[in-house]
């Protein structure tokens, strides 16, 4: 299993709140625009390929980088999960 951020900007708010009602069924929020998605290729190629369907080409930018698992991560400043909850490999 391979370990993603996948990060968008979007230019047209109605289709920003779409994007965004989809990804965030399938992968967990990070930040603003950025999400963790934990799958092998092909499951990320068909987030991908919905998320196309949701947005403008011409407009807004979606990108998936290969990262290293979440619990790897280093943080500075306010931590997005509450105390107590962590992911884990």
């Amino acid at each position: 299993m391979a370990h993603y951020l996948i990060c968008y900007d979007i230019a047209n708010p109605r289709r920003l709140a779409r994007v965004h009602r989809y990804v965030v069924k399938h992968a967990h929020f990070v930040q603003l625009s950025v999400y963790y998605f934990q799958g092998n290729r092909s499951d990320l190629d068909s987030l991908l390929d919905e998320v196309r369907d949701r947005i403008d080409e011409n407009y807004d930018d979606v990108r998936a980088y290969v990262v290293e698992p979440l619990s790897k991560a280093l943080q500075v400043g306010c931590p997005w999960l509450p105390d107590g909850i962590g992911l884990y490999e």
